[in-house]
C-alpha cells in the first residue's frame, strides 16, 4: 500500500482520479527511494506495454539519480566527520607529553596507542617544586570521542590540582570532587598518580582503582603497587590513601593500562598479568625503552593479527 506524505498531499489532490494511473517504484535492489505516479493525458487510454517499458526505464534512471545524490551526501558527511575526528586526534596528541623530562640518574620511556582514532588512555609527567616529578597514568571507562573529551577534562583538573595541594592523596581528592558533577552514568577514571623525589628515589602514590603498577627490584623480584582508593568520579567523598616505596639504583617501575593485560589472542585467551610478570622478570638489566619494546613484542606475538580492543598506555621509569 502507498501512503502520501503530508507535504505532498496538495500535489496528490491535483491528480485526476478519473484517469488511469500507474505507480512505479523508484528502487534499486532492496532500496526503495520513492514511487512515481503517472496519469494518462486522455481518458480511456490504456497503458501499452511499450509505454510501460519506457516508464520503467525512466523510473530506473530516476532511482539511480536519487541513489547517487544520497551517496554523495553520505560521502560529504563522512569526509566531514573523518576530518573532525582527525582534528580531535591531533588535539588529543597535544595533551600527551611530546618531550619527556630529563633528570640525572633517571631514565623514562612511554608508549601510547589508541584502539580508535581517539581514546581515553593518557599519561602525564609534571615537573613539581622541591625536586619532585609528578607521574600520572589514567584510563577513562569508555572509548572513542566521549572518552577523549573526558580525558581532556581530567588532565586539566589533575594539572591544576597537583600544583595546589600538598600530597597525591589531596590532589586526587580534589580531582574527584571536581569530576563528580560532570560524570555521566557509567563513566569514571581509573588512575595512578605519584610524586617521585628524584633525589632520594621515594615515590609517594595513590592507586585509584587502576591496574597495579609493577616495581622490578634489583634482585629480580616484582612488587605490586596495590589499590589505595576507588576510581575517580565513581563516588562522593571517597577514602583516598597513599603509600610510599623507594626506588633503588637498578630498579624499574612500570605503569600501564588494562589494554595490555586484557588483550586477546586469536584463541580468545587473555594476555593477563601472569604473562606480563614473566616478561618483567626478564628485563632486569634493560633500559625503560628496551623494557617497553620487549613487552610490545611479546604482546604482538600473542595477539598476532587481532586488533587491540582497548587503548594501551605504558610508562616505565628506572633509577640508574
Amino acid at each position: 500500500w502507498l501512503q502520501i506524505q503530508p507535504q505532498f498531499q496538495d500535489e496528490a489532490d491535483m491528480m485526476n482520479a478519473d484517469r488511469l494511473l500507474i505507480a512505479v517504484p523508484l528502487s534499486i535492489k532492496n532500496d526503495l527511494f520513492g514511487v512515481m505516479l503517472i496519469e494518462e493525458k486522455e481518458n480511456g487510454q490504456r497503458f501499452r506495454s511499450r509505454r510501460i517499458e519506457i516508464i520503467q526505464g525512466i523510473a530506473q534512471q530516476a532511482a539511480l539519480a536519487i541513489q547517487n545524490d544520497l551517496l554523495q551526501q553520505e560521502m560529504v558527511v563522512r569526509e566531514r566527520l573523518e576530518t573532525e575526528v582527525q582534528l580531535a586526534r591531533q588535539i588529543q596528541q597535544t595533551f600527551i607529553p611530546s618531550i619527556l623530562p630529563t633528570h640525572p640518574n633517571w631514565q623514562i620511556a612511554t608508549r601510547w596507542r589508541t584502539a580508535r582514532q581517539v581514546g581515553g588512555d593518557f599519561y602525564d609527567l609534571i615537573e613539581l617544586p622541591n625536586n619532585k616529578l609528578g607521574i600520572f597514568i589514567a584510563d577513562v571507562a569508555d572509548k572513542g570521542m566521549p572518552a577523549a573529551l573526558f580525558m581532556a577534562l581530567t588532565r586539566t583538573l589533575v594539572r591544576a590540582a597537583v600544583l595546589e595541594t600538598a600530597s597525591p592523596a589531596e590532589a586526587l581528592k580534589r580531582v574527584n570532587d571536581l569530576l563528580l558533577p560532570d560524570t555521566q552514568q557509567g563513566m569514571f577514571v581509573t588512575a595512578v598518580y605519584g610524586e617521585l623525589d628524584v633525589e632520594t628515589g621515594r615515590f609517594t602514590y595513590v592507586n585509584a582503582g587502576h591496574n597495579p603498577p609493577y616495581l622490578l627490584r634489583a634482585n629480580n623480584e616484582v612488587e605490586k603497587l596495590s589499590r589505595t582508593a576507588v576510581a575517580l568520579g565513581a563516588t562522593e567523598s571517597p577514602n583516598v590513601n597513599q603509600k610510599e616505596i623507594l626506588l633503588n639504583v637498578g630498579e624499574t617501575l612500570l605503569l600501564y593500562t588494562d589494554g595490555l593485560t586484557e588483550a586477546f589472542s586469536p584463541n580468545n585467551d587473555l594476555f593477563g598479568e601472569t604473562r606480563l610478570l614473566d616478561v618483567m622478570k626478564s628485563l632486569n638489566s634493560n633500559t625503560p625503552d628496551e623494557a617497553l619494546l620487549a613487552i610490545e613484542e611479546c604482546l604482538n606475538d600473542f595477539i598476532e593479527s587481532v586488533p587491540l580492543g582497548d587503548d594501551l598506555t605504558m610508562l616505565a621509569i628506572r633509577r640508574i
